[in-house]
């Protein structure tokens, strides 16, 4: 087989993203569509060809011995209707024309068997799908299908081997992924597993996976539509989240330029390290704590590494979108009381479970109106649903509350727009807590994230334990733009005047009435709001933990000069 036959390098291409998390990386892409499981992408020896060709022999007669043994087993049972299939199978894998191809890429690219295979079945995929004949066009899937067996004893025949994800720590080249969809669970896995980044085509800028990304630092794309219809695996990809954006097959100067922009991110990063662990303070000593958004326990392992002064923000919800039924009492305490004690002391704010608007978990068995209304944002949604389910509310106040004995555990109230709705979250948890025969003393704060809330502050604070103003929702509602939206998605100020000054009336309520003021949402991690948030009287930031640093920098360089 000749050179010629292997697809011809692939164009320059590239797209941007509608949202983004932080960081730069140059990689190779691999697909990971539904179903399609991660393969370890290696760059070997030209002396190590043969063993990887051996390897494809040896994985190819075990495939077709296995289709045989099915066979066999189906003809004696008397179930002839799969026989075609698996002779269609057969022949795919003993195909010579797939071994050459496959061989040839492993002898010239020099590259481990499976990253060949899998090559080169995209490449066939390729071939039919541009085939008239939609019966032929749909033979692809034999082809994944046949594939995927040979695949399957390829990593079977290295043990260590067998969850791909594990090669990306041992690549030559740091592995990005690209799919459809990742869960958040698929995003936790593929950062422990030490993948550099991921390009997703589905999502927004609030989808939960790009929150989750953002917090632990991983470069990620979000709503890259049309990336996977032009990316093949093995192709170098740089991923910009810097500034949202994905180029495939770059040209040598753009990469190497990119390459020096990484190297600059690193020595900033070094730079902010000097950061980690120092006091949140002014640089005349008055102290402004800063907190960390977290969805889940494992993020705190970079909690432990940057000193952050306490939990802002712990995002309930994430136990309840990744749980196909309703969690307990018990489960969401074991899940509460692990974030506390990993927290030794430090002040962990829980905010009641906000769904509804944009997280639509299980929002159809909660409420009879299907389409979630017109304007789900402003529907049944926060506190507004939590109080048309007194039980849900209940077992997730008796779950907090019970943590909080364990350190301390402030509760928060999401979407209130009237003092009846703290009211009476306070009378079920105070229910709750003479009920559990409780010692820790109740906190209930108020999230001004509607500007509702804002202009009744000072009412608000007459029974409120501490304030939290939510900008990103408040920018929202405030400004009427929908910042995932992008027709509108331009007149989404965060720093806007009318949001500035809705935050000074919930931060002068605060002081009047003596209670602590926090600000979470994309104010919080912005340095050019650092001073002021500083000087407005506000006792915490609360942000992703990759910001932290940062922001610890900009504030150790500000002076305090309060103006109310």
């Amino acid at each position: 087989m000749s050179s010629e036959a292997l697809p011809s390098p692939a164009p320059r291409r590239e797209g941007r993203a509608v949202a983004s998390s932080s960081g730069i990386v140059i990689g190779r892409v691999q697909k990971l569509l539904y179903g399609r499981k991660p393969i370890p992408e290696r760059e070997i020896e030209a002396a190590q060809t043969r063993v990887e060709v051996q390897r494809l022999l040896r994985a190819i007669d075990e495939a077709r011995s296995e289709v045989d043994i099915e066979r066999a087993h189906l003809l004696k049972t008397g179930t002839h209707d799969m026989l075609l299939l698996l002779d269609v199978h057969r022949m795919l894998i003993a195909d010579p024309e797939l071994l050459n191809r496959a061989t040839h890429r492993i002898t010239e690219k020099c590259i481990n068997a499976e990253w060949a295979l899998r090559q080169e079945m995209d490449a066939i995929q390729l071939t039919f799908e541009k085939i008239d004949d939609d019966y032929l066009r749909n033979r692809k899937d034999d082809i994944e299908h046949a594939g995927r067996r040979i695949l399957r004893h390829l990593l079977g025949s290295q043990p260590e081997m067998n969850e791909g994800l594990n090669q990306a720590r041992n690549t030559t080249y740091p592995v990005i992924y690209a799919g459809d969809d990742f869960s958040v669970s698929d995003i936790v896995s593929m950062w422990r597993h030490g993948v550099a980044g991921v390009v997703i085509e589905q999502g927004g800028v609030d989808a939960h996976n790009i929150i989750v990304a953002r917090g632990i630092g991983l470069p990620a794309l979000v709503g890259a539509v049309g990336c996977l219809a032009n990316v093949e695996d093995g192709e170098t990809i740089i991923l910009d989240a810097e500034q949202g954006r994905w180029i495939l097959n770059p040209e040598y100067g753009e990469e190497e330029a990119y390459a020096r922009s990484i190297t600059d991110f690193c020595l900033a990063q070094a730079e902010l390290n000097a950061y980690a662990c120092l006091p949140s303070t002014s640089s005349d000593g008055h102290e402004l704590k800063l907190m960390a958004n977290i969805e889940f326990a494992e993020e705190l392992d970079v909690a432990d590494h940057i000193g952050i002064d306490g939990i802002g923000l712990y995002r309930s919800e994430f136990l309840f979108l990744n749980n196909s039924g309703m969690p307990g009492e018990d489960e969401q305490f074991e899940q509460y009381v692990e974030i506390v004690r990993r927290m030794k002391g430090k002040p962990v704010t829980m905010r009641l479970l906000d769904i509804g608007g944009d997280k639509p978990w299980r929002y159809h068995d909660l409420t009879t109106n299907i389409e979630g209304g017109a304007n789900p944002a402003m529907g049944l949604r926060g506190i507004r649903l939590l109080l048309r389910w007194p039980d849900l509310l209940r077992s997730q106040l008796r779950a907090m509350l019970r943590a909080g004995e364990e350190g301390p555990v402030h509760i928060l109230i999401p979407m209130v727009t009237n003092i009846g709705e703290i009211k009476e979250v306070r009378r079920l948890a105070e229910e709750c807590h003479r009920e559990l025969a409780l010692r820790a003393p109740i906190s209930i704060g108020t999230m001004i994230e509607v500007p509702a809330s804002a202009l009744i502050a000072d009412e608000l604070a007459t029974v409120s334990d501490f304030f939290s103003v939510g900008t990103n929702d408040l920018t929202q509602y405030t400004l009427a733009a929908d910042r995932t939206d992008e027709e509108v998605a331009g007149l989404y100020e965060s720093g806007h005047a009318a949001v500035f000054h809705l935050i000074r009336l919930a931060a002068e309520a605060a002081r009047r009435a003596g209670i602590p003021i926090s600000i979470c949402g994309e104010l919080s991690s912005n340095p050019e709001w650092t001073g002021t948030l500083l000087n407005l009287g506000m006792d915490s930031l609360s942000m992703s933990l990759n910001k932290v640093l940062r922001i610890r920098q900009e504030l150790r360089q500000q002076k305090y000069e309060p103006v109310i």
